[in-house]
């Protein structure tokens, strides 16, 4: 899922099954996201993508940076590496504060129940319900 500043939810990636990792076809949901984006025209280049250090993926961060010009303010994972790496990557401590904004919206959705706990077998029932969630997040940022 994708937001903004003002807790508005711009994308909503396909549902990825619980016995994957979240890095599981990380670049290709990735990429169906980015492309909503661009079918809604907004310009996204030169942001900052802030992720939690689960998105830590090499490949993952070098598509973002060179294939869609984004920022990839990520973390290092401190975990399950084997040897410790001596190169830092760039990241905006302040601009990471911000990630809280998504936690905010992921809370948001659960409030839903439909969408806190999944009763819909087929996925794009499940996208369904959870595009008309964000659709009323969305409508309450705007007009409240």
């Amino acid at each position: 899922m994708i937001c903004d500043n003002s807790y508005n939810i711009i994308a909503i990636s396909d549902g990825i099954g619980g016995n994957h990792h979240d890095s599981f076809e990380l670049i290709e949901q990735v990429n169906k996201l980015l492309k909503c984006m661009d079918a809604a025209d907004i310009d996204y280049k030169n942001s900052h993508l802030n992720a939690d250090t689960g998105f830590d993926v090499q490949d993952f961060i070098e598509h973002i940076e060179s294939e869609h010009k984004m920022i990839a303010n990520i973390p290092n994972n401190k975990r399950n590496r084997k040897k410790i790496e001596k190169k830092t990557r760039y990241l905006n401590e302040y601009i990471y504060s911000f990630r809280f904004k998504i936690e905010v919206a992921f809370a948001w959705l659960d409030t839903y129940k439909r969408v806190l706990v999944r009763f819909e077998y087929l996925d794009s029932n499940f996208k369904s319900w959870l595009l008309l969630a964000a659709t009323l997040i969305n409508l309450r940022n705007i007009f409240n």
